[in-house]
């Protein structure tokens, strides 16, 4: 089973056509390389799919960093007793 930073990456990775090993916990999402606001968005409903779950925008908004991006989703994964892989 894999941890879901490193689905988070993964997706991530995907759409901004990065290297996973590129994206720190640090980073600033809107400063990652290719990422602008409609390529995040297309990340969040990539994960909520994933996932099935669904944030709100105001969760959406306040993860900044990847960290935070992690953060909302085992948040939410620990709420719903669903599994990070």
């Amino acid at each position: 089973m894999t941890d879901a930073a490193d689905t988070i990456r993964a997706l991530l990775a995907d759409e901004l056509h990065l290297e996973p090993a590129e994206i720190t916990d640090d980073d600033v999402l809107g400063d990652l390389p290719g990422a602008d606001s409609l390529r995040l968005l297309r990340v969040v409903t990539r994960l909520e799919r994933h996932w099935d779950v669904e944030f709100s925008d105001e969760e959406v908004f306040g993860a900044t960093t990847f960290a935070d991006l992690v953060a909302l989703v085992r948040g939410h994964l620990a709420t719903t007793g669903r599994a990070a892989a």
